[in-house]
């Protein structure tokens, strides 16, 4: 499908069992009014624990620049011939950009501590924020929104480089990268969504991702369920 421009970008981090922060006071992200905020296209209720970038929040995000998505491949050779061939296993990183991410958001999601002094601390220990993102698209000729998303990886910051005005100002914009990885519960490296799919709900695809109780709508009960579709005991 022919992917045109880029409408937004969905981040969130997670604690080390996995799951989804929300509260700001444990390192959950905190908000300018709605700026920034997901919230059910149906309902209106807030989804917690996300940071939508886009026109309002943060001046518009201009990259989501996938790559790694190849699996590495290597030949094994015997008696002058390809005896055999081996896949290994994707590396997909998301580059991500904006022009102005709010600074409490960026340098929570690039491992500074918010200090006593007023100021977003790095130490020299090693402190990776896990957490996973969603790029959003659509096609302009048949209106479906593309959701591509990967549910863990590890956040790193971009390079700065700050320079002096001349004649033209010096702007340096916002940069992050997401190194992928397999969430531990299931596997699931990366899952492209669809709005055109009979099953596409878009506050489901956000539970599912960030590893949170979803429902299946297909249910005449609609009994929660776990990521893996499994119903929850009511014990």
């Amino acid at each position: 499908m022919e992917i045109t421009g880029l409408d937004d970008i969905i981040v969130w981090m997670c604690d080390s069992d996995e799951k989804l922060k929300t509260d700001p006071d444990n390192g959950g992200f905190t908000y300018n009014g709605d700026k920034g905020k997901v919230f059910d296209p149906v309902t209106g209720e807030e989804l917690k624990g996300l940071f939508k970038i886009d026109l309002l929040s943060s001046r518009g995000a201009t990259q989501a620049n996938i790559s790694g998505l190849a699996p590495t491949v290597s030949r094994v050779y015997g008696s002058n011939a390809v005896a055999e061939v081996n896949t290994g296993t994707e590396q997909p990183t998301i580059a991500l950009a904006a022009n102005d991410i709010p600074h409490e958001i960026y340098d929570l999601l690039t491992g500074l501590q918010k200090d006593k002094f007023g100021g977003y601390a790095r130490s020299g220990k090693s402190n990776p924020i896990t957490g996973g993102v969603i790029a959003h698209s659509q096609n302009t000729r048949s209106k479906i929104d593309l959701y591509f998303g990967f549910p863990m990886g590890v956040f790193v910051p971009g390079e700065l480089n700050m320079q002096t005005d001349t004649e033209n100002p010096s702007v340096v914009h916002d940069a992050l990268t997401l190194n992928a990885q397999a969430r531990g519960t299931d596997l699931l490296l990366y899952e492209k969504f669809y709005s055109n799919e009979k099953d596409f709900n878009f506050t489901n695809m956000i539970k599912y991702l960030t590893n949170q109780t979803i429902t299946d709508n297909t249910a005449g009960n609609k009994n929660p369920t776990d990521t893996k579709g499994n119903p929850l005991s009511d014990k």
